[in-house]
């Protein structure tokens, strides 16, 4: 807990309960959860907190750059992990889960490449594939096309 309060100050937040453990739900997880989702979490240790607090929290934590926001769909799903890495995002049921296929790419390589190359300063990688999981793929009725 001392670590992520350590974290929380150097990066100038105020350190609260519900930040702290927030911020220890997301780095506690290999998942992606959206917000609504860590508010039902949280609120199993912190009865009281608001969704609203869940939300700024979140604002917060990615503003200060110790977690990223990651789109899909119609929600936002939030991560800890902040060595540049791979996304699968389902386009049916939304899942949102971290890839570790070995594609051949080094994504921490990626950025001084560019730069040496172009001038082109890279602030962030991000690698969504998008499509369905094998859940939702399994489950589709969609007839494959052929082709003429």
């Amino acid at each position: 807990m001392d670590s992520m309060a350590d974290k929380l100050r150097a990066k100038g937040l105020k350190v609260t309960p519900q930040r702290v453990a927030i911020y220890g739900l997301l780095l506690g997880t290999n998942e992606h959860p959206t917000a609504e989702r860590l508010w039902e979490e949280v609120k199993k240790e912190h009865v009281a907190v608001s969704f609203n607090t869940v939300y700024t929290t979140l604002h917060a934590l990615v503003e200060a750059g110790l977690i990223q926001k990651l789109h899909s769909g119609n929600a936002a799903h939030y991560d800890a992990k902040m060595k540049p890495h791979m996304h699968l995002s389902c386009q049916s049921c939304g899942e949102v889960s971290d890839c570790t296929v070995d594609i051949g790419i080094d994504l921490l390589g990626v950025g001084p490449r560019v730069q040496a190359a172009r001038g082109f300063r890279t602030e962030k990688i991000e690698l969504t594939l998008y499509g369905r999981c094998a859940d939702c793929a399994a489950n589709d009725n969609i007839i494959p096309r052929t082709k003429h």
